[in-house]
């Protein structure tokens, strides 16, 4: 849920001066026409950087010295206020501000609006002190306040150090941070983290590149229009309107204010446009609004940042409470093109000092840059500890129900290891995993029963590492539990079970295992991981024993085959090169995976004879469309498996499909569950994701607000067996002594399709074509083929054209590349750590089977594709 709140903000807090006595100034800054307050108004002292901005009611405090000031009370839309103030002690000084004045425009007729030549100026001047400012430090106060709904969730702030230089990020030291009693203090990331310069070419926020204002580029990209001038301050101030003249490029859309002394930029109140798009994120609403004031009669920097977010994230199964974020800073005490130590730029983006492990009362009495509004300090007094975000924002729906998490049901449910499959049917039990409760061993253990095959399965590990970051462990682990053959994970446990109780689906090819392993686990990077295990167990064939599914109770769970049984001692090593894979495989990255197992009867004793190779791999390339944060890219997966020696059928390799309707990236979209296998294996993937882009382009809201993706993908493969391993009966083929489950590809097997991704009820459309060009349609070349979807319209009977003679005279379907159908996937995708549901309508299952069975006419005789 951070993901897509990673605002950053800032504050002035004017340090303690020791030696001098401290006072301070406090006030209301109020409109004086209607006598409102002005939330966001600037208080500054003459002369010096020091300053602070007015509370929700228009408040404000400002600790100082005792002594005389001059201090200048202003705001955007009216004229500034200068006042001497003596201050000692506690001082009240209030301040009321006449709006600005309208300053009426000659009446000059044109074809261009006169906001387009003031840009002009603002590009062609803002250099002019951009290209001088080298460093500067400045003090910083952030206050971050989640809401659930309208109520405040929780409130951090901190008072910060910050220190820029040219062609380095900010770096910040926390000098004191306080929070609500719900929050820890270790979760209190209030920062200015980025100070946005709007006068860039380029302005970097939230992952995308937005077009700038004023860039060199803006006027491609933005319309503008001059909506009044005001005079402030002695200086005439042009608000101006600026709107994005496309969709498909990150702009803002919103305000302005330009002065007319070399045309800097005053301030912003601008949204992002429609290509900002975060996936799962509903009725979204961001705001983004930052004043500037001149430092040092040279530079335009920011005095303040205020950004508000507002969104409510769902998807099926699953719903949020509407989230809502506020951050305000305020910032002040700059010193500007001075030296910085080299030490500063070392550390962390974000660094506590050690001053900040406590909470200094005195500090934030004296110091309230910021005042709390009345429902703020309601929060702080009524806040406790037992009132957590992850309390607050529980989801709700049907997968969150499922999931639990809620108090002691919740941690009972979260033992819970309960899946469904055609072999054990129900699995419950009890699974407990002991990660991070101590800093050098890592325990599991679980105990669970099938109730079809009516079998108790275990598991007991343990790890021990020699470190605490982790990075070498040894382990072992002793278990009773259901395997299946090795796949390359595209679906997980909980999938499968939706998959076989929905929709009678499958994946898995399963075998009974009984046995231990020994291992060593290394880790060195966050990039590399590996394991190299012993391996000692009993494999045995099981069948299946149960055809229970909430739906399409008519349709038979495919056989679970048999294997070859006996002992297997192994040595198998697995090695992962690329980042942690992301759950559920909601972000494709770059890795490389290998995979190594050896067995030999000298070894242990074993009763198989083999060496296994697998490798996959994953490369992903960006192609167009820079500015986005999920950009545009080409993926290539590739997959390749050999074996040596007799492969027992429990490690056979198969080519990876789609299933119930969901095909993720990489597998074979084209082809049947388990259709294709062997002792070895070459499969080459390859899709391009044009994300939201092109609906962005066609202008279709519904498309692009639900992050849909356009997604063009192919693929090739091949399966092969080794004859030595596989002998052909005539009636069958046997592997070793069982029956082969499935065939092997005999040449290529290529598939092409597109797909809108992330759509809960949408169409795939994807074939296999023809192995071999120039393949004549005809009983061989049927064969070969596996089209799935829905059917072409067509009338009762097929017509002589749409029909070829077989070998034996009959007339039977003709397939040509063109029969690329829809498959009807009415998929409800998951694509978060939730849920992922497919789910077929009998209706189209009837349909299919009427255009599967429609007869070719004259000698033809009723055919399915399935007998062609």
């Amino acid at each position: 849920m951070r993901w897509f709140l990673c605002l950053l903000v800032l504050l002035t807090a004017p340090a303690p001066t020791t030696g001098a006595e401290r006072s301070s100034l406090h006030g209301h800054i109020r409109d004086r026409a209607t006598a409102d307050p002005l939330p966001s108004a600037h208080l500054r002292i003459l002369g010096t950087t020091r300053g602070t901005m007015t509370g929700t009611g228009g408040e404000y405090a400002l600790p100082l010295e005792s002594g005389t000031y001059r201090v200048v009370a202003s705001m955007l839309g009216y004229r500034p206020d200068t006042a001497l103030v003596h201050v000692e002690g506690y001082t009240v000084h209030d301040v009321d501000l006449l709006p600005a004045e309208i300053v009426l425009p000659e009446v000059v007729i044109s074809s261009e609006d006169p906001a387009v030549e003031i840009v002009r100026r603002a590009i062609a001047h803002k250099h002019e002190w951009m290209d001088r400012l080298a460093t500067y430090r400045c003090e910083a106060f952030t206050r971050q306040v989640l809401k659930r709904d309208t109520a405040i969730a929780s409130i951090t702030e901190s008072f910060t150090h910050a220190y820029w230089q040219q062609g380095d990020t900010l770096r910040e030291v926390v000098r004191q941070r306080r929070q609500t009693a719900n929050i820890n203090e270790s979760f209190n990331f209030a920062s200015v983290g980025q100070i946005i310069n709007f006068s860039e070419d380029t302005v970097r926020f939230l992952g995308y590149n937005f077009v700038g204002p004023t860039s060199t580029e803006a006027l491609d990209y933005y319309t503008y229009k001059l909506l009044r001038t005001e005079r402030s301050g002695g200086q005439d101030i042009f608000v101006i309107r600026m709107t994005p003249v496309t969709r498909t490029v990150p702009l803002f859309d919103g305000t302005i204010r330009i002065a007319d002394n070399k045309y800097p930029l005053m301030g912003v109140d601008v949204v992002p446009n429609e290509a900002f798009q975060i996936p799962f994120v509903k009725d979204k609403a961001l705001r983004y609004q930052q004043q500037f004031a001149l430092q040092e009669d040279a530079f335009w920097l920011p005095v303040d940042i205020r950004i508000s977010a507002r969104a409510k994230i769902s998807f099926v199964g699953i719903s949020f409470p509407v989230f809502g974020f506020e951050q305000t800073s305020v910032l002040s005490d700059y010193a500007i093109n001075i030296q910085l130590p080299d030490s500063i730029f070392g550390k962390p983006r974000l660094t506590v000092d050690s001053s900040a492990t406590s909470i200094d009362s005195a500090f934030w009495t004296e110091n309230k840059p910021l005042p709390l509004s009345m429902d703020e300090e309601k929060a702080y007094a009524s806040l406790d500890s037992t009132q957590t975000l992850e309390v607050q924002f529980r989801p709700g729906g049907v997968a969150a129900t499922l999931g639990g998490d809620a108090g002691v049901a919740g941690t009972l449910l979260d033992l819970l290891d309960l899946s469904f499959n055609r072999v054990e049917g129900l699995h419950l039990g009890v699974a407990y995993d002991t990660e991070r409760l101590f800093p050098l061993i890592s325990l599991h253990g679980g105990i669970a029963y099938g109730f079809s095959d009516k079998v108790t399965k275990y598991a007991f590990g343990a790890t021990v590492y020699t470190s605490a970051p982790r990075t070498l462990g040894f382990g072992a682990e002793v278990y009773r539990r259901l395997d299946h053959r090795p796949d390359q994970e595209y679906y997980d446990t909980f999938t499968n079970t939706l998959a076989a109780l929905l929709d009678k689906e499958d994946y898995r090819d399963y075998h009974g295992v009984t046995g231990w392993r020994g291992y060593t686990a290394f880790a060195p990077s966050r990039t590399l991981h590996g394991t190299l295990s012993f391996i000692s167990e009993q494999h045995s064939s099981v069948t299946t024993n149960t055809e229970y599914s909430f739906f399409s109770r008519s349709r038979l769970f495919r056989e679970n085959p048999r294997i070859q049984e006996g002992n297997l001692r192994s040595l198998r090593l697995e090695v992962r090169l690329g980042q942690p894979p992301v759950p559920f495989g909601l972000i494709v990255q770059n890795n490389l995976r290998v995979t190594i197992e050896h067995s030999a009867p000298g070894f242990a004793s074993s009763s198989y004879d083999f060496t296994r190779y697998e490798a996959n791999a994953t490369l992903i390339v960006p192609t167009f469309a820079p500015s986005f944060l999920f950009r545009p890219g080409f993926t290539l997966f590739l997959g390749a498996g050999e074996s040596r020696g007799a492969l027992p059928l429990q490690r056979a390799f198969s080519l990876e499909s789609s299933m119930s309707g969901d095909g993720p990236a990489g597998v074979m979209r084209g082809m049947n569950v388990k259709e294709f296998g062997g002792t070895g294996y070459v499969a080459l993937h390859a899709e391009h994701n044009f994300r939201s882009l092109p609906f962005l382009a066609l202008g279709i809201p519904f498309l692009y607000e639900n992050a849909i993706e356009l997604v063009v993908h192919g693929g090739v493969a091949r399966s092969w067996r080794d004859g030595g391993a596989v002998r052909d009966t005539g009636a069958g083929h046997l592997f070793g002594d069982v029956e082969w489950p499935f065939r092997t590809t005999d040449g290529h097997q290529p598939h092409t399709g597109s797909f809108p991704g992330r759509l809960h009820m949408a169409p795939e459309c994807s074939a296999v074509l023809p192995r071999h060009a120039g393949d004549r349609p005809g009983p061989l070349a049927a064969r070969k083929l596996t089209v799935r979807g829905m059917p072409r319209p067509g009338t009762t009977q097929r017509s002589k054209s749409e029909c070829v003679r077989g070998a034996g005279g009959e007339f039977m379907p003709k397939w040509t590349p063109m029969d690329m159908f829809c498959q009807p996937k009415f998929a409800a995708v998951k694509h978060w750590n939730f849920l992922r549901i497919s789910l077929y309508f009998d209706f189209l299952e009837r349909r299919i089977t009427e255009e599967l069975h429609r007869p070719c006419p004259a000698n033809g005789s009723p055919r399915s594709r399935s007998n062609s």
